[in-house]
Order: structure tokens, then C-alpha cells, then sequence
């Protein structure tokens, strides 16, 4: 009996010394998360370039709030049927997404004296990564009311000189059931579909693979077009929330929401 009590009372101390609190016990290193693979996809891509919004501000590394797609100052294209000028102070990150907000509101360009009577939100990967074949990706809720024009897209990087561009997508929100691709390089191609969800009512994923032989898109991991044209050059990512001057917004509209919850881009394994 005495040696079994011994024994018991061994036992007992060594399990508490085990839960003692800021005793160190065995270290067990968590499996690093799995690179993410493209919505539907199971193989063939790495992952190259993403960003999950998890932060409180745009991160500067990844991203600028300004392109020479735009050619005032990078900001403003009046020409291209766009009433806003884009900046940072419209991208807002927090609670694990980017908020891209438009405004009705009045801003001068200091160089060109232009006035725009919106602003909103574009951002590009120039800063940190351009591609010429891969698979780029965006999960986002798109606006509802009239008169805006989100897109995914890519433009041609620094260095380029000609026009190279990948759209994912564009979206006028005047029609909710039509969404448009299109390949701007080399031969072109184009894309036109209608989605069987509502593009402004909850979460979707937008897709591209651009690759030597071609250009297809997919929405939700299902491929819903293809065109033999591709890029030519390198290219950085765009994503941003136009005001369309085609057909505008109505009088009594003040704003417009794109929200993101990621952005990634692949290469091929």
C-alpha cells in the first residue's frame, strides 16, 4: 500500500509540474497553411503575389494608388468616359478587406486644372509585381446602384511601350446580369457573359489565366470563355471602382462600394 501511495503521489506531482503555469513544455511547430490554389483549380499554379487585406491600412509595398493608365497625374481620365479621381484616402482596409469607396465630391487636378465631381479608389501592383503569364484572381462584392464601373484588370508595365492589357472583368452597374473580359494584346480577344448569380449581392470570385496559348476566364472556379489572343508583355495588377459618364449616377446618389477580400496572382507550377 505504502509503495502504491508513493507512486500515485509521483504521478500526481509530475502531471502538475507538466501544467505548472511559465513552464516551457515541448515545442510543436503549427504546419505552415498551404499556398493557395485558384478558385476550382487543383494544381498547376504557385502562388506568387496576394494580398488577404488582413491589416488596418493599404500596404505601400504591394500596392500604389495611382497608374499611367490614368494620365492625369495618374489619377483622373476624363477621356476614357471616367468622372472620378482616384486616391488612397478612398481605399480603406480593415476587418480583413478593402473597401473601395466612391464619392460624390469636387476635386481640382493641380496639373491640368481638370474638375472631377467624384473621387474614388484604384490601386496596382506596380510597386512589387508585374507578370506576362499567370493566373490572376479577386473575390469581391461589386456596387449595386447605377452609374459605377468596377474592374480587375492588368496595364503594361513600367518600361512598356505599347498598349498591353488583361481586363478579369469590367461591370456597369446598370445591368447586373452581363459581365465583360477582354485581351487587349496581340491579336485580342473578347469576352462577354452573363453570370447566373447577382454580381452586387454577396461574394464571388473573379478569374483570368493568361498563358502562351491563350487567355481564359472564370468566374466562381468555372471557366465561362476562352480567346486564343494573349499577352505580350509584362503587366502589372489594377483594381479599381470607376464612375461611368456613359450612364451616370442618379442625382440623388452620394456613393458606391466595391469591397475586396483578396487579391492573389499565380504563376504556372
Amino acid at each position: 500500500m505504502i509503495r502504491r501511495a508513493v507512486c500515485l503521489l509521483l504521478c500526481l506531482l509530475a502531471a502538475a509540474a507538466c501544467t505548472t503555469p511559465g513552464r516551457a513544455g515541448p515545442r510543436v511547430s503549427a504546419p505552415a497553411p498551404a499556398p493557395a490554389l485558384p478558385d476550382g483549380h487543383k494544381g498547376g499554379w504557385t502562388l506568387a503575389f496576394h494580398d488577404e487585406f488582413d491589416g488596418d491600412r493599404l500596404d505601400p509595398a504591394r500596392w500604389a494608388d495611382h497608374s499611367s493608365a490614368e494620365p492625369d497625374e495618374g489619377r483622373g481620365n476624363l477621356g476614357n468616359q471616367q468622372l472620378e479621381w482616384n486616391r488612397a484616402a478612398n481605399c480603406r482596409v480593415g476587418g480583413g478587406e478593402l473597401v473601395m469607396t466612391a464619392r460624390r465630391e469636387t476635386v481640382t487636378s493641380p496639373s491640368s486644372g481638370q474638375r472631377y465631381d467624384w473621387t474614388s479608389c484604384l490601386i496596382t501592383s506596380t510597386p512589387a509585381y508585374a507578370f506576362q503569364y499567370g493566373y490572376l484572381e479577386e473575390r469581391a462584392i461589386l456596387p449595386a446602384a447605377r452609374g459605377f464601373w468596377p474592374a480587375f484588370w492588368t496595364w503594361q508595365a513600367r518600361g512598356v511601350d505599347r498598349h498591353t492589357e488583361t481586363d478579369a472583368y469590367e461591370f456597369y452597374s446598370d445591368n447586373h446580369r452581363r459581365l465583360y473580359g477582354t485581351q487587349f494584346s496581340g491579336a485580342r480577344g473578347r469576352c462577354e457573359w452573363r453570370p447566373a448569380f447577382d454580381p452586387t449581392a454577396g461574394w464571388h470570385t473573379y478569374g483570368v489565366a493568361v498563358e502562351p496559348s491563350g487567355t481564359t476566364w472564370y468566374a466562381d472556379g468555372k471557366r465561362v470563355c476562352r480567346s486564343d489572343a494573349t499577352s505580350d508583355a509584362l503587366t502589372a495588377i489594377i483594381s479599381n471602382l470607376a464612375v461611368y459618364s456613359r450612364i451616370p449616377p442618379e442625382p440623388a446618389t452620394t456613393g458606391a462600394v466595391k469591397r475586396v477580400d483578396y487579391i492573389r496572382a499565380w504563376t504556372a507550377s
